[in-house]
C-alpha cells in the first residue's frame, strides 16, 4: 500500500482546461519529487478538462455528474483527497516554483496554514491558538477569500465531512465558513507562510461581474455569521477590510459597475454595501451623479492609457 502523503492539491474547477493543464505543468514535477498528490474535481460539462488532465498520468481525476455547483464542489474537493495536509486551490493558480517544499517543512501539525499571496506581511508565524490564533484569523480573513490561500489539516477535514448537512456554508464563500466554523467550535492551531507562493492567471470572472452581492451580501453573511470567532463588536472592521485592502470598491470600480448598471442609488442605500465598502458616503454618491456619458467617456481614456503602457 502506497504511503499517505504528507500533503494533496486539491483544485476545484469548472470549464477551464487549458488554465487548469498549464498550471499542474508548473507544478507537477516537484510535487511528484515531494509525493505531494493532485487531485481534479471537475464541474465541466463536456471532456475538455478530463483529456488535459489525464495527459498527466498521476493526477487524480473525477467528473462530477451532475454538477455540484461552485460551493459544493469546493467542498466536496477538500474532503477528497486522503492527506495528512489538503491544500485547496484555485484553478486559477499555480504554486511558484521552489515553494513546495518550503511549505512542507513548514507544516507542524496546524489546523490551518494562511498561505501568502498579496498580503505585505511576509514574516512567518509557525503557530498560535487561542485568542491570538483567533486575532490572526481576523486579520488575514480578507486574505483567505482567495481560493488557494489555506491550507487544511485532516482533522479539519474530517470535522467537515461529520457535520454533513449541519455544515453552515454561506454562499460564495465555503472555505470561509469552513475556517470560522471549524474555529467556532475547536481551540484551532493557525500558521501564516508568508513567502508569496502563489501565481494566478488573470481572467474575468462571475465576481466582477457581481461584485456588491458577493463582496457586500455575501461577504458580510459570511463574516456576521461566527460571533464565537467574529464578535459583532468586530464585524465592522472586518467586513470593510476586504474593499479596504482589496481596493475593491474603488472609484474605478464603482464607475465600471455604475456602466454595466450593477451600482446603483439602490445599492449605495443598502446596509451591507455601505458596511462593506471603504471610501467615503460622498465619494461614492458621486459616481452616481457622473452622467453616464461623461462616465464612458472617463472609461474610454483610461483603457487608452493603458494601452500606451
Amino acid at each position: 500500500m502506497a504511503e499517505r502523503p504528507r500533503l494533496a492539491i486539491c483544485i476545484p474547477t469548472y470549464r477551464r482546461d487549458n488554465v487548469v493543464a498549464a498550471n499542474l505543468a508548473k507544478m507537477i514535477d516537484e510535487a511528484r519529487r515531494l509525493n505531494i498528490a493532485l487531485y481534479v474535481s471537475d464541474d465541466s460539462p463536456d471532456d475538455l478538462t478530463r483529456n488535459a488532465v489525464r495527459a498527466f498520468g498521476d493526477v487524480h481525476y473525477r467528473r462530477n455528474t451532475p454538477s455540484l455547483g461552485h460551493d459544493r464542489n469546493l467542498i466536496a474537493t477538500l474532503t477528497w483527497p486522503n492527506a495528512d495536509f489538503v491544500w485547496l486551490l484555485g484553478d486559477k493558480h499555480w504554486v511558484m516554483p521552489n515553494q513546495l517544499e518550503k511549505i512542507l517543512g513548514f507544516l507542524d501539525d496546524q489546523d490551518l496554514v494562511l498561505v501568502n499571496y498579496q498580503s505585505p506581511d511576509r514574516h512567518d508565524i509557525p503557530q498560535v491558538s487561542g485568542e491570538e490564533g483567533k486575532a490572526l484569523l481576523k486579520s488575514a480573513l480578507w486574505h483567505q477569500t482567495r481560493t488557494g490561500a489555506t491550507i487544511y489539516h485532516r482533522r479539519v477535514c474530517d470535522w467537515v465531512v461529520e457535520q454533513g448537512d449541519d455544515l453552515i456554508v454561506k454562499r460564495d464563500f465555503p472555505q470561509i465558513s469552513v475556517m470560522l466554523g471549524y474555529a467556532s467550535h475547536h481551540n484551532t492551531k493557525f500558521g501564516w507562510f508568508g513567502q508569496p507562493s502563489l501565481g494566478v492567471v488573470q481572467q474575468n470572472s462571475y465576481w466582477q461581474q457581481q461584485a456588491i452581492t458577493v463582496f457586500a451580501d455575501h461577504w458580510s453573511a459570511v463574516v456576521s455569521a461566527f460571533p464565537k470567532v467574529i464578535s459583532p463588536a468586530d464585524q465592522p472592521e472586518v467586513i470593510r477590510s476586504h474593499s479596504a485592502r482589496m481596493n475593491l470598491f474603488s472609484l474605478v470600480t464603482l464607475l465600471d459597475l455604475r456602466l454595466a448598471g450593477t451600482f446603483t442609488w439602490t445599492h449605495l442605500g443598502q446596509p451591507s454595501f455601505r458596511r462593506a465598502a471603504h471610501l467615503p458616503f460622498w465619494q461614492m454618491a458621486a459616481i452616481l451623479l457622473v452622467p453616464k456619458p461623461t462616465a464612458a467617456f472617463a472609461k474610454r481614456i483610461r483603457r487608452a492609457r493603458r494601452a500606451r503602457k
